[in-house]
């Protein structure tokens, strides 16, 4: 499959805004004292990390490096 330079960008932009979720939700589930709370931080965070790496695949996919997770 063939990317355009702007289905990339977007693809690139919307994986990084994915690395900012996850981080943010595996972050709010460390935090969190209430175990439910907790619990559904870590279930979204790894949602989250489906998205990240469907995302990456479209892009490996398109020929193009994905950009790394954000630390």
């Amino acid at each position: 499959m063939e990317l355009s330079d702007q289905e990339k960008m977007i693809l690139e932009d919307r994986l990084k805004a994915e690395y900012l979720c996850m981080s943010k939700y595996k972050l709010y589930a460390d935090q969190a004292s209430d175990p439910q709370i907790k619990n559904v931080f870590s279930i979204v965070s790894d949602q989250e990390a489906q998205h990240v790496e469907i995302l990456r695949s479209l892009l490996e996919q398109g020929g193009f490096s994905p950009p790394e997770p954000l630390s």
